[in-house]
């Protein structure tokens, strides 16, 4: 039976699944990080072999079957990155050079699989926040992702770190009236707002662990906080930022402008994500938000699909 697969790595875990020509799944495993950026490329290969083992043994396929393959992962970001990263693969894998193989950074099958198409939109916002635009032809444009020193503009750590950083302003007079750092400093299990200092430079900073903060903020929000407010509008704003610049670049050669939204900020949060919907509707009245349909490994394996379609 000939069958694609499709691989979304992540950052902390890995998920390969494959299925027939026609849809069908075949198998799905899951294993270690294959970031090449935060791994060796000895441990991202180990991962990926790991994986193709898994699915040889357990789901009886053939090397030889497999019609074509595509991996979207984190610390696939330039153009430069997708060879070395598609010959690990090939490595890894044992598949023959006249299987078509090719990788991405994880946003690409991230789209593919919530819109259900390879083209469209896709804008995620969780612990940090990128937008993402790719044409039935391929070409692609991305904005932000430059994680949370660079950008995460609109994330839930941005919204609570800037919390955090406004509200110590507040204190002073410097910014809006707030109540966040009363909940704040319990939060983050300190004694007084000047403790943030050490927990923001003495180590390296748990993005995860900041980001839940944002529910927190939330709240706030809801009860009228001015601060939490504007924590919120800004987020709101930024989002819209993320959206149109990759829009701007490709949505005239879209034959559909679909946009899908995932990430647990903007899927959890209907106030944040009712506030981007009414703004990007009057920045960009010809895009349509959907709902996402299936996960990245999924959408990896419509790439793999257009893969073949393209030899």
């Amino acid at each position: 039976m000939k069958y694609v697969f499709g691989i979304d790595g992540g950052g902390t875990s890995a998920r390969l699944r494959v299925e027939s020509i026609e849809g069908q799944e075949l198998f799905y495993g899951e294993g270690g990080s294959t970031n090449p950026n935060s791994n060796s490329w000895e441990a991202v290969e180990a991962v990926l072999r790991g994986l193709f083992s898994r699915a040889y043994g357990e789901a009886g396929l053939r090397r030889e079957d497999c019609a074509a393959g595509f991996a979207g992962t984190a610390g696939v970001d330039r153009p430069a990155d997708r060879g070395p990263f598609s010959e690990a693969l090939r490595r890894a894998s044992g598949l023959p050079e006249s299987c078509p193989l090719d990788a991405s950074n994880d946003a690409e099958p991230a789209l593919a699989g919530a819109i259900g198409d390879i083209e469209g939109l896709l804008l995620i916002a969780g612990t940090g926040s990128i937008a993402y635009a790719r044409t039935r032809a391929g070409a692609s444009a991305r904005a932000g992702g430059l994680g949370h020193l660079l950008g995460d503009e609109g994330s839930a750590y941005r919204i609570s770190f800037d919390a955090i950083a406004r509200g110590m302003r507040s204190i002073e007079g410097r910014d809006l009236p707030t109540g966040l750092m009363d909940a704040a400093i319990p939060f983050f299990g300190l004694k007084e707002a000047s403790d943030f200092i050490p927990l923001i430079y003495s180590k390296p900073i748990d993005k995860k662990g900041v980001a839940r903060f944002a529910r927190v903020v939330g709240e706030y929000r809801d009860r009228g906080d001015p601060l939490a407010v504007d924590l919120f509008e800004t987020a709101a704003r930024e989002l819209e930022s993320l959206v149109l610049s990759v829009y701007r670049r490709l949505g005239a050669d879209m034959g559909k402008r679909r946009l899908a939204l995932r990430g647990g900020l903007i899927e959890g949060d209907a106030v944040l994500r009712s506030a981007f919907a009414k703004r990007l509707s009057s920045s960009a009245p010809d895009v349509e938000i959907v709902r996402a349909k299936a996960d990245a490994a999924s959408g990896a394996c419509l790439l793999a699909r257009d893969l073949i379609a393209r030899k």
